[in-house]
C-alpha cells in the first residue's frame, strides 16, 4: 500500500478521534456543570431554610424569655400570699410556692377570692394518702359524680423538685398528663415520694394538720365500693380567706 495513503490515512483517523473524545470531553464538562449549578441551587435553599429556622428559634425563644419575666413578675406578686381554709372541723392554714408553681398559686388564688371553693367539700379522703378538694360538683348533688367536675379551661402543669410529703398542698388532675390541671387539690396526709413530679406541689400546711388528721380519719361509704373513700358525713370548705402575712 502507498505510505502517503497510509499516512494521510492516520491523520485522518486522529482527527476523527480528536473529535469524538473533545466531544465526550464537553458532555462530562456540561455534565459536571450542571451537577455543580445544581449543588448550588441545593446549597442556597439549605441555608435559607437554615436561616428560617434560626428566625423561629429566636422568637420562640424571645416568646419564652417574655413569659418568664411575665411568670417572674407573678411570682414576686405572690410572694408572702397564704389562705386560710375554713372547714366545718376547723381551719387549715396553707403556704404558697410561687417561685416554683406561680400559675398554679395564682390559679388557687384568684378561685378562693371569687367564691370557688365556698361549700365544696373534701369529696375523696384516704388515710394514709390524702384529703382531696375543689370540685364543683361536690356541693350537692350525685355523690357519684363528685371528683368529675372541674373548670373548663385548664393550666399547663409546673412540675418541681418539691416532694410530696405529709402537709404538702398539691393539684389533682386526670390520668392524660397533656389535659392540665384544673380546680381540685390534695393535701397530703403522709409522705408520697411517687407523686414526685407527676403532681404540681404548690403549697404546704402552716397550721391545722389535725383538721387534716380528722378529715383523713373520718369514717367512709365502706360499703359501697363506688364511694369507698367519700366520707359519711360532708367535709366542708366553708370558704376560704386569702391575705398576706
Amino acid at each position: 500500500m502507498n505510505p502517503r495513503f497510509i499516512s494521510l490515512l492516520l491523520v485522518g483517523l486522529l482527527f476523527v478521534s480528536s473529535f469524538f473524545f473533545l466531544g465526550c470531553r464537553n458532555a462530562e464538562v456540561d455534565r459536571l456543570t450542571q451537577q455543580v449549578s445544581q449543588l448550588g441551587r441545593q446549597n442556597a435553599e439549605m441555608r435559607r431554610s437554615y436561616e428560617r429556622q434560626l428566625a423561629d428559634m429566636q422568637a420562640q425563644l424571645d416568646q419564652a424569655q417574655s413569659e418568664l419575666a411575665v411568670l417572674d413578675e407573678l411570682g414576686e406578686f405572690l410572694h408572702g400570699v397564704r389562705a386560710r381554709l375554713h372547714t366545718n372541723q376547723g381551719p387549715i392554714e396553707v403556704e404558697f410556692f410561687p417561685h416554683v408553681a406561680p400559675i398554679h398559686v395564682f390559679n388557687f388564688v384568684a378561685r378562693a377570692e371569687s367564691g370557688f371553693y365556698d361549700g365544696t367539700r373534701f369529696h375523696r379522703v384516704i388515710p394514709g394518702f390524702m384529703i382531696q378538694g375543689g370540685d364543683p360538683l361536690s356541693r350537692e348533688g350525685d355523690k357519684l359524680e363528685m371528683g368529675s367536675g372541674g373548670p373548663i379551661s385548664a393550666i399547663p402543669h409546673e412540675f418541681n423538685e418539691i416532694s410530696h410529703t405529709r402537709g404538702v398542698l398539691s393539684m389533682a388532675r386526670v390520668s392524660d398528663k397533656r389535659m392540665g390541671a384544673g380546680s381540685q387539690f390534695f393535701i397530703m396526709h403522709a409522705d408520697t415520694p411517687r407523686l414526685d413530679r407527676e403532681y404540681t406541689v404548690f403549697g404546704n400546711v402552716l397550721s391545722g394538720m389535725d383538721v387534716v388528721d380528722a378529715i383523713a380519719t373520718t369514717p367512709t361509704h365502706r360499703d359501697d365500693p363506688r364511694l369507698a373513700n367519700h366520707p359519711l358525713e360532708p367535709m366542708i370548705i366553708e370558704r376560704v380567706e386569702i391575705f398576706r402575712r
